[in-house]
């Protein structure tokens, strides 16, 4: 009798070796199939959603985008619907138009971007655009470029920015951006109540600073005023005018904490209060712990005893 019972327990084991070695054989099966399909999607490319219509003034720059997730190893073409020649391939330009160029970067391991510009654009520039992807399957994204025949109207702008309210003795940093219609002004002045800004002069000398940039190419000037160790004195208003005499201004607050309890705090500096507050919580933490140590410990000990 023991050995019949050993003999269908061997059966009973033998049969469930074989349906788990079966089962494994299945799932194994369909997990490669499962693989095959999601690596199959993946390469497939893909357009990623952009504007599909754009519009520009005469004379702006046009970038229509064409964004492609899945690319590989293919190429991306750009041309327009009204026209057989291509106007692109990858990187290369055709025909040799200065006007056109490529914008293309890898925004991610498998998107890209691959954005055609037209610079100084024309009304004979406007139409249909398709961004097509050379593969076995032709993929292809249109979009539409329209040109307003009237050119963009420019108006000349001048902003200032900079520490509004500063602690006596700080810094005062006040940056001025002039922009002209058809290009940069030719300089910035620096006004301090009504006066022109010299750093010869005996109230600026040796702590005064004015750095002048212009971004090429751009139609901007940008003009800097750094004033070290702040004194009461320094408190009033502040003009910046073009050469184009485009004027802003900005009033500039000298706080003397002594007097107004009043302190700008730079970025990352704590008071007294808020670290007496947080030392007072970690005290209390630690307590806390401590008690909670001492009475598991306590428990332990009772149930030694009673064992």
């Amino acid at each position: 009798m023991t050995i019949g019972w050993c003999k269908e327990v061997r059966r009973a084991t033998f049969a469930t070796t074989i349906v788990s070695v079966w089962i494994v054989t299945l799932i194994a099966v369909c997990a490669e199939n499962v693989t095959s399909a999601l690596t199959t999607r993946q390469t497939i490319p893909k357009f990623l959603q952009t504007p599909n219509n754009v519009t520009v003034h005469r004379g702006e720059l046009a970038e229509l985008m064409c964004h492609i997730q899945n690319l590989g190893p293919k190429t991306v073409v750009w041309r327009k619907a009204s026209e057989e020649n291509p106007l692109t391939l990858g990187t290369t330009i055709f025909p040799q138009a200065m006007e056109i160029s490529i914008n293309h970067a890898d925004i991610s391991p498998i998107e890209s971007k691959w954005n055609l510009l037209i610079k100084n654009v024309q009304p004979k520039h406007a139409g249909v655009y398709e961004c097509q992807i050379s593969s076995t399957g032709i993929y292809t994204r249109y979009v539409a470029l329209n040109v307003l025949k009237s050119p963009v109207v420019r108006k000349p702008k001048l902003t200032i920015t900079g520490t509004q309210y500063v602690n006596r003795y700080n810094d005062i940093h006040l940056v001025c951006n002039a922009t002209g219609v058809n290009r940069a002004p030719e300089d910035v002045d620096w006004f301090f109540n009504g006066n022109k800004i010299h750093t010869t002069h005996p109230h600026w000398y040796g702590r005064i600073e004015i750095v002048k940039h212009r971004p090429l190419p751009g139609r901007s000037y940008i003009s800097e005023l750094i004033i070290h160790l702040s004194t009461m004195e320094d408190q009033g208003n502040y003009v910046c005018r073009s050469s184009d005499l485009n004027v802003n201004s900005m009033n500039v607050h000298i706080l003397n904490d002594k007097d107004t309890g009043i302190k700008i705090r730079a970025p990352g500096e704590e008071s007294e209060k808020m670290k007496t507050a947080e030392t007072g919580t970690r005290n209390k933490t630690s307590r806390a712990v401590i008690s909670l140590t001492l009475f598991i410990t306590h428990l332990l000990l009772l149930f030694t005893a009673l064992t």
